[in-house]
Parts: structure tokens; sequence; C-alpha cells
């Protein structure tokens, strides 16, 4: 069944330089135009099934958000269609849908009544909204007195308790502490069981390849391919071809405050589990690295990935990924990878090395480029990263 529709949906803006041009065009009797046209949305066409995860991914601008507040029916386009089977919850761009003056309480019963419930029956899930954002007594206050992360912890509490067909977020988890992210990823992961359909809008490839069962990216207001996860997120990361730092490759969603897991030490030890800053080319080695584990974290997921000097990605590889279980008992581990058969040709190679929950979404520690080793050879056998596995052939030509 098709929940999410979008037909050939296009949407055009109308910019101006200046109100006085606004108004000269509005007053015209000649009908000249003082504007120039801007299409966020043009001619995109998609649907998503029931109980789909739909991840939408894109560079700012390309017309993300505009796509989903037309979906939600906050934005009207200027040409194509919509068709939404069942009932929206949406949490969009931290700053829509609530009236800073009113207070929180109020906010939730005025978001209720626009999804269609009566009084009554958000009152009955006020306790579970209350519950779920944590911000005590500061509910029946104005919500321009919160924070950002209050902000975002009632309106994500308002959207995710109200038992939604479809469920839409837009880089609202962005904000936040780390305990309300994992929170926030846990409800959705239990809506995902129970067969609702979500959008997740992100800049995140990462969360999306976790999380998502299927992915849309956006550029320039069009589609610029959907479909299967993994061949979107690799497609979007060749394109975008960016300089790695800490917060680029670590995922979107980080930790605010280092309270479940530590990472300690790092390091590239040989077949001796003697520290190494140089290997001989083809020579096993292992990265270990010594970690913290501050409470119980069920479903701990680890990951490691090697980069070469100019930031090309090497390899990157997760226990989840490889269905190898980590401890989840609160005390301090080492986790040991060990490369058996490496064909790294010579150069400089960095590590990354991160800690994440369950859905690998939330990155409950990242470390990016924190070592580095060499790889040595005296012999020239090849050129790039790698040496693959090859032989030569030559065969008589049939003419």
């Amino acid at each position: 069944m098709v929940t999410i529709s979008v037909d050939n949906l296009t949407k055009i803006y109308r910019l101006y330089d200046s109100p006085k041009k606004r108004l000269r065009e509005l007053l015209s009797i000649s009908g000249k135009r003082y504007h120039r046209e801007f299409k966020a949305l043009n001619g995109v066409t998609f649907k998503v099934e029931k109980g789909q995860t739909c991840g939408i991914i894109g560079q700012n601008g390309s017309g993300k958000s505009t796509l989903l507040q037309i979906i939600c029916g906050v934005v009207q386009p200027t040409k194509g269609s919509v068709n939404v089977h069942g009932r929206i919850s949406a949490l969009l761009e931290l700053g829509a849908g609530f009236n800073p003056e009113f207070s929180g309480r109020e906010n939730v019963y005025m978001n209720g009544a626009l999804m269609g419930f009566t009084k009554e029956e958000i009152k009955a899930r006020m306790p579970d909204i209350e519950a779920f954002a944590e911000i005590a007594e500061f509910i029946d206050l104005p919500v321009k007195t919160y924070s950002s992360g209050m902000y975002v912890r009632l309106a994500f509490a308002a959207a995710i308790n109200v038992d939604p067909d479809i469920l839409i977020v837009d880089e609202a988890l962005a904000v936040g502490d780390m305990k309300f992210q994992i929170k926030c990823i846990e409800k959705m992961k239990q809506l995902k069981k129970l067969g609702k359909t979500i959008i997740f809008v992100t800049h995140d490839v990462y969360s999306v390849r976790n999380f998502c069962t299927q992915a849309i990216w956006l550029s320039d207001g069009r589609i610029k391919l959907s479909g299967d996860v993994l061949t979107v997120t690799d497609a979007y990361s060749d394109f975008m071809k960016i300089e790695r730092n800490v917060n680029e490759k670590a995922p979107q969603i980080l930790l605010k405050s280092n309270n479940v897991l530590l990472i300690k030490k790092i390091c590239v030890v040989n077949e001796g589990l003697n520290e190494v800053k140089e290997l001989e080319a083809g020579t096993p080695f292992s990265i270990l690295v010594d970690y913290k584990l501050n409470k119980d974290q069920p479903g701990l997921v680890g990951g490691m990935a090697l980069y070469g000097k100019d930031n090309t990605y090497v390899c990157g590889l997760n226990t989840k990924l490889d269905g190898f279980s980590l401890p989840c008992k609160k005390g301090e581990y080492r986790l040991k990878l060990s490369y058996t058969e490496p064909s790294l040709l010579p150069g400089t190679y960095f590590i990354d090395v991160g800690f994440f929950e369950s859905s690998g979404i939330v990155a409950l520690d990242y470390k990016a480029k924190v070592d580095s080793f060499l790889v040595i050879k005296k012999d020239y056998d090849a050129e790039g990263i790698c040496l693959l596995k090859h032989k030569w052939e030559i065969h008589p030509t049939l003419i």
C-alpha cells in the first residue's frame, strides 16, 4: 500500500530585492514584474510504501524542507500533487509549529487540535508527553523562554506520542543532549517495528544507511537519485567529496555530553602486540582500542576506518555489519581489530574510531584521524592504496 505519493511536485518562490519592489509589483497597472523566480522543487515524483523508512539527503538549498512542508500541508505547491494516506505527525525545523507566546502545554493542545485530536484525547496523552519531554515545570511556561534543547524535547514528545501513521523528522535530532537523542531513536525504532511510515531528513549518510530502507537524493529541487540505500548514499558521498574533519566524518547526530562511553587509547600493534608506527607492506597488524563504558548500553556498536593521506576512504568496518557483539555492561574493555592479510601499498594511513548506540545513528564517542601509521616496502609493486591479487595472461586474437 502506498502511504505517500508525490507526483510532479513543483514549488516556485517569488524573490524580491526589497519590500519596495514587492509593493511596486502589487500596484503596477501594466503588470510589470519586479521579482525573480526560484524553483525550490522542480518536478519531484516518488512513492513511499506503508512501513518504509525513507531517508532524504541533499545539500542545503536542495529542497528537502520545502518538500516536507508540502507533504505536511504547511506549504502549497505551485504545481503537482501529494496524496497522503494516514495521520501525519511532523517534527520540522526548530521553531516551526509552536507559538512562542503560548506555554508548552498550550502548544501541545494546539498541535493536537491541528492533527484532529479532541482536547480529551490530548489530555489522555499528556502524561506520556510530559514524561518523554522531561522539562518538568517548564511545560507551563511560555515557549519563548525555552532553550533549543527544551524546545526540541517538547516538540518531539508531542509528535511521537500521538500514535501517528506517518512520522516526519527534519534534522531536529541534531539538537539536544545525547541521552535524549538515544531516547528519540529508540522510540523511532519502536514505530518502525510497528510498521509506521517514517521520513527522515538529514545531511548524514551514516544515519540513512543504518536506519532507512530507501533513500532519495535531492539536488537543486530535483531527484538526482532514489532507491536502494547503499547505492544512493554512496553516490551522494562520492559527489560531495568533502575534506574530512571530525564533524564531517562523525555522524551528524553527535554526542553533547560524553557520559556513556569514553575512548581512552588507540594504537596500532604488530603480531607480538608491540605498538608500532611503521609496518612492512603485507605484514598483519591490529588496532587496539581501550574504552570505558560508564553505564549499561544494549546493542553497542563499534567501528573503525582507514583513510589515506589524501583523505581517500580505504576501508570502514563495524561490529554491527560483521555480527560481532560487544559487551553491554558497565566496565572497561579493549577492542581488537586484526587485519590478517593486508594489501596496503606504501604510504601514511589514518585511523577513525567510533562507538554508537544500537542503530548506529547516535555517536557515543568518535575520534577522527586519532592515530596514523606508515606502510613501507623496498620493492616497487604497484601504485594506489592497495595491491589486488592478480595475474597476467595473453591469448592470440581470433581474426
